[in-house]
């Protein structure tokens, strides 16, 4: 078995599946930059995160749609502020992701739920022989390269992930409370005899 391999920065692995890290924190590690802006006759506000200074304040840990909720205003009426996420930071290179050799893209039809797992190397040299991308391909932009129908049902409807290994299974909060509770109690009878 290989070391284990953390996911980039920015990223977490939820249920095997590398994800975007949601908080302050991983936008910034992505820099992928958030915009706000309102249309409302009556507001016309545009709106860029400050990420710094929002870090300074401690909001790293926050959530990015809670800190989007706290920069709504109290307009009768609701706020019309709509966000949007730029596209750079959005996916990880597929060079990125052929560093770690345990990950895989998994790519799933939306008709038959057919699935096929290949490697990002497997994916790049797909893409340069069909001239539709290269190793700088993001991987969120996958499934506009894919033009091949599904074999088992013909359908065009393609879902894309990437599969990161786990990490190795490390002591849970009830293993390591039942450890100290066995100790506590070995403890115990040794103070009582002395």
């Amino acid at each position: 078995m290989s070391d284990y391999i953390p996911p980039p920065k920015g990223w977490r692995v939820f249920n095997g599946k590398l994800v975007p890290d949601p908080t302050l924190w991983g936008y910034l590690n992505r820099k992928q930059v958030v915009r706000g802006a309102c249309y409302t006759r009556d507001c016309r506000r545009n709106y860029y995160l400050d990420f710094e200074l929002l870090l300074r304040r401690g909001y790293a840990a926050v959530q990015m749609r809670e800190i989007q909720r706290l920069l709504l205003c109290h307009m009768p009426g609701g706020c019309s502020m709509t966000f949007r996420d730029e596209r750079d930071g959005s996916g990880l290179p597929l060079s990125v992701l052929a560093t770690n050799r345990d990950v895989r893209i998994l790519f799933r039809c939306g008709g038959c739920k057919w699935e096929k797992q290949i490697t990002p190397g497997q994916a790049v040299q797909q893409l340069v022989v069909a001239k539709t991308g290269t190793a700088s391909t993001l991987h969120t932009d996958l499934l506009t390269k894919i033009s091949k129908p599904c074999l088992k049902c013909g359908a065009s409807n393609w879902s894309c992930e990437v599969r990161w290994p786990t990490a190795p299974k490390d002591k849970t909060y009830g293993e390591r409370h039942a450890e100290e509770q066995a100790l506590e109690r070995r403890a115990i009878p040794r103070a009582n005899d002395g």
